[in-house]
């Protein structure tokens, strides 16, 4: 059996001898970031076959453009990474790259660029029917009613304001809001990538709409980016995660992001067993911060968030240790009222009239009900699902109960395991492996190949 690297499905010719070292990582227990797997390629010799598949880059008079090519690793027939190839030079030596696999690579030249900043077009109000807007066969945009008496500041009077926000009367301001779920699809198809799964297609949370206070201004189409907030795509997806314990894998080789939920992977059963290969006995250290803090960022230009609402308090796993794990995602969402149960803000907003297009707001998100009792609506809780912390169908509830549980009792575990490649081609980082009575996520595998000797993994006991 020999190391097969495969570039764009050719594989390149190497070196007699290569070894190829990975530091295999999981992406599901970082909640700031999506870190990817590395792995330490060997030098790929100038072979006529090798400058072929490279396109004789060495050569001056190619050029210097140069693309993300499809990298493939197999070992005895069987695959066991796919990531993109980067090149990083070429020579006498012969060709020097990496393999990337970080979140980073994966939208390409809009990865890093603010929602704001993005062209994602517009959107014709000719096409609004039920205060919503389709596009793509799906709700683009929607305008929700929202009672907000401070809207124009003290100069509500002068235009004789009525205290609410998209008022289907068409007077007063009209802010536009855009579907979280069609947005992800216009990302998708500008940066040639596929996004899909269990979060996408919920029905519930695929009504989640961006609160916007930018006024249309009498315009007669809504320019998408001026109505989102202010977050780069990969903020967006980080942001998100952090309120519903999103689980994301990535397939870099085919530009696919699948999007669904960590706790339906705490709570299913090992389907492997790796007891007959761990060598000698595991090191142990203790998970130190046992307890959850989870919470949001407050929009501080709501006057309602001035002093903060018991509905918007945190969540704090109950306890009496010190120690805990504390998550904030840059998402909130708003109030309502006690009697009526609409939506309110108190929060000047951005509009020409009046010199107030300095004003800001922070991300926010509300589920889109369509006409309720004759009004367009969006609510902070639709059905069995609230965006609050501590509702009894509220974000804990719903996505943090099973990783609490999990803190409570885990512990951590460095551990020999004689790994072959089958075993390394089959890992899937959402699912458990059983070991010596215990079920375990495998957070990192340090392995070369050739295998001739233990891999070193760490573990996460469940």
């Amino acid at each position: 059996m020999s190391l097969d690297i495969r570039i764009d499905g050719q594989s390149v010719e190497l070196t007699a001898g290569s070894s190829l070292d990975m530091n295999l990582v999981t992406p599901h227990f970082d909640y700031a970031k999506i870190p990817g797997s590395t792995a330490n390629l060997p030098a790929f010799p100038l072979s006529r076959r090798n400058q072929q598949i490279f396109g004789y880059w060495e050569q001056p008079q190619v050029g210097g453009i140069l693309q993300r090519r499809r990298f493939e690793q197999y070992w005895g027939g069987h695959l066991i990474r796919e990531a993109m190839y980067v090149l990083t030079e070429a020579g006498p030596a012969g060709y020097v790259g990496q393999m990337a696999e970080p979140l980073g690579e994966f939208f390409g030249d809009w990865q890093n660029e603010l929602l704001t900043e993005l062209d994602f077009g517009s959107l014709p109000l000719a096409g609004l029917l039920n205060a919503e807007i389709k596009s793509d066969g799906m709700t683009a945009a929607a305008f929700p009613l929202i009672r907000n008496p401070d809207f124009y500041g003290t100069n509500g009077p002068a235009v004789n304001y009525n205290g609410k926000v998209n008022d289907p009367s068409g007077t007063g301001p009209q802010t536009p809001m855009i579907l979280l779920t069609w947005l992800l699809k216009k990302i998708s198809q500008a940066t040639g990538t596929t996004i899909d799964g269990d979060f996408v297609n919920h029905p519930v949370y695929s009504k989640l709409l961006f609160y916007n206070t930018r006024a249309l201004d009498g315009a007669t189409s809504i320019t998408i980016n001026r109505h989102l907030p202010t977050l780069t795509v990969t903020e967006l997806l980080l942001e998100i995660r952090k309120l519903f314990n999103l689980r994301f894998d990535f397939n870099f080789a085919d530009r696919r992001l699948t999007i669904g939920f960590w706790q339906d992977s705490i709570t299913k059963a090992a389907v492997v067993d790796w007891s007959a290969k761990a060598v000698g006995r595991a090191v142990k250290t203790p998970e130190v911060n046992t307890r959850l803090q989870l919470g949001y960022d407050l929009d501080s230009n709501d006057g309602l968030m001035k002093d903060k609402p018991a509905i918007m308090a945190d969540y704090l796993t109950p306890g009496n240790s010190p120690n805990f794990s504390p998550l904030k995602s840059r998402f909130s969402t708003l109030m309502t009222d006690d009697i009526t149960g609409r939506t309110k803000v108190s929060q000047i907003g951005i509009t020409a009239q009046f010199s107030q297009l300095g004003n800001t707001f922070t991300p926010r998100l509300l589920f889109w009900n369509g006409i309720v009792a004759g009004e367009p609506d969006a609510s902070p809780e639709k059905g069995d699902f609230s965006l609050y912390w501590n509702e009894a169908d509220g974000l804990y509830q719903n996505h943090w109960r099973e990783l609490e549980a999990m803190r409570q009792t885990q512990f951590y575990a460095k551990q020999s395991l004689n790994l072959t490649e089958t075993d390394l081609a089959g890992l899937k980082w959402h699912q458990k492996v059983h070991i010596n009575g215990v079920d375990y996520f495998v957070l990192s595998v340090n392995v070369s190949l050739p295998i001739s000797k233990p891999a070193e993994c760490l573990l996460v006991a469940v």
